[in-house]
């Protein structure tokens, strides 16, 4: 019978039951040899992540700006008709960059039909 993590679960108090690893006396999920792996597995899932992922770099200081703004009319510095106004134009840019996006592609994919069909 392996020997069990030396750790308690944070929800209930209660001793861990895996199985420690590599004779640390942790198993992998209380390991601190691994916490900076789970803190970067945690941080590359995230939403927001995501998103920066998926956003060309020249929107990405928009959605900065943006969420900025949201702080800023959190914290009521800055007047919610402008953050809207911010938000507006946002929503303006990424619709022609949407369509600049879509227009390359179809340009490609006519490019690649016209190399067949000749």
């Amino acid at each position: 019978m392996p020997a069990t993590c030396t750790a308690t679960r944070k929800k209930d108090g209660e001793p861990c039951d895996l199985p420690i690893v590599a004779n640390s006396g942790f198993c992998w999920a209380h390991n601190p040899a691994y916490a900076s792996a789970r803190g970067k597995g945690g941080r590359n899932k995230s939403r927001a992540n995501r998103v920066q992922r998926l956003v060309p770099a020249s929107l990405k200081p928009t959605i900065g700006a943006l969420f900025a703004a949201l702080d800023e009319v959190h914290a009521g510095a800055l007047d919610p008709k402008q953050a809207q106004a911010m938000a507006a134009l946002a929503g303006a840019i990424a619709r022609l960059y949407s369509v600049g996006v879509l227009e390359e592609r179809v340009a490609a994919l006519e490019a690649t039909e016209g190399r067949r069909v000749g």
